[in-house]
């Protein structure tokens, strides 16, 4: 395991990790980690678009998303995986990722997609958030 997939291993597993993926070597080039994250993502066909949804998976390339509206394939996607600061309630962790989505389908009444994209260490972003009430 490379260093940085060691250091996204370790912050993935912090204590909202659910558990972590099989790595399938037929379809995966990185190992994929079972993290059920907020995400809030955006793509342009001709109009902008911004979603909400949750991963399903996460990896360095890329990421599995569950949703109500999937943009197709092949558009181009930005991603920002939402990740509650396992110390500070008042502060969240972004990691972003721009990528290419790949696949897309239905399921039992959800929509589904694949992004491969990169995910590293220029795509985090510590956000504070506002908390109503509050003078944190």
């Amino acid at each position: 395991m490379e260093y940085n997939e060691r250091k996204y291993a370790y912050f993935a597993m912090g204590p909202h990790a659910l558990s972590i993926a099989q790595h399938n070597p037929q379809r995966r080039t990185a190992v994929r980690y079972k993290l059920h994250l907020p995400v809030i993502f955006h793509w342009n066909d001709g109009v902008e678009h911004t979603e909400g949804g949750f991963t399903c998976d996460v990896a360095l390339d890329g990421t599995l998303i569950c949703s109500t509206r999937c943009p197709d394939v092949e558009s181009e996607v930005q991603i920002e995986v939402l990740i509650p600061s396992p110390d500070r309630r008042d502060e969240e962790v972004r990691i972003q990722c721009v990528g290419r989505v790949k696949r897309v389908w239905i399921k039992d009444g959800r929509a589904y997609f694949g992004v491969e994209g990169g995910f590293d260490d220029d795509h985090l972003i510590s956000h504070r958030q506002v908390i109503s009430g509050s003078n944190l």
